[in-house]
């Protein structure tokens, strides 16, 4: 396995692609591709990858603003999203597309949606999704291996704000314990900010106790 780390957009958002092949050649899934959908199709042709599916950890703006434009260039690729978040793509309003991203034309459906406890596979490489609202309804983490990749849930040190709309604080809460309580270390990839590990986080992220 392996990951490539792209800061994106005036956000700072976290655009990982994930290959099977510890090589990183092949196909790959693109995790929140919220940045520039040219620079990131550069990025992927110059590392000779072809996305198999576009992973969405959630649907607001800043994770999703390159994502129409790259299923046009890869229209084989498949969008993945959980189905609590699924009319973000469709809503520029409800994902702050309008507000914040500038763009007033929506997303296409995504093409599977996700629920808690789902398997998706990549080359053979098992990726477990698992559900964690609070940031959003629909927010989600992705479990490839010893790495999750869990968006705005929760970040080093700090978590994911809960007063956006379809956000809401007991719900992270459960969430925040639900991934604290997983077995064993992992390394998180958040959707902002730089990578951590459970372990770290289950000592210094004061969220985890609360």
């Amino acid at each position: 396995m392996k990951i490539w780390v792209f800061r994106v957009s005036a956000m700072m958002t976290n655009c990982y692609f994930l290959c099977a092949d510890p090589r990183g050649k092949g196909s790959c899934a693109v995790i929140d591709p919220g940045g520039d959908p040219e620079e990131l199709r550069e990025k992927l042709e110059a590392k000779e990858l072809t996305p198999e599916y576009f992973l969405l950890t959630h649907g607001h703006f800043d994770h999703i603003m390159g994502l129409e434009p790259l299923r046009k260039f890869y229209p084989k690729a498949k969008t993945l999203i959980h189905s609590s978040d699924a009319n973000m793509l469709t809503d520029v309003d409800s994902s702050y597309m309008r507000l914040f991203g500038g763009i007033n034309t929506p997303s296409k459906p995504a093409d599977r949606l996700l629920s808690d406890g789902d398997e998706i596979k990549l080359d053979g490489l098992k990726i477990n999704i698992l559900h964690t609202p609070g940031h959003t309804p629909g927010s989600v983490c992705y479990i490839a291996g010893d790495s999750i990749f869990c968006g705005d849930t929760i970040f080093r040190d700090s978590i994911g704000r809960y007063d956006l709309a379809g956000g809401n604080w007991e719900e992270l809460k459960r969430s925040l314990k639900k991934i604290k309580d997983l077995p064993g270390d992992y390394r998180l990839y958040p959707g902002h900010g730089s990578s951590t590990s459970l372990d770290r986080e289950r000592r210094e992220n004061s969220y985890l106790n609360m």
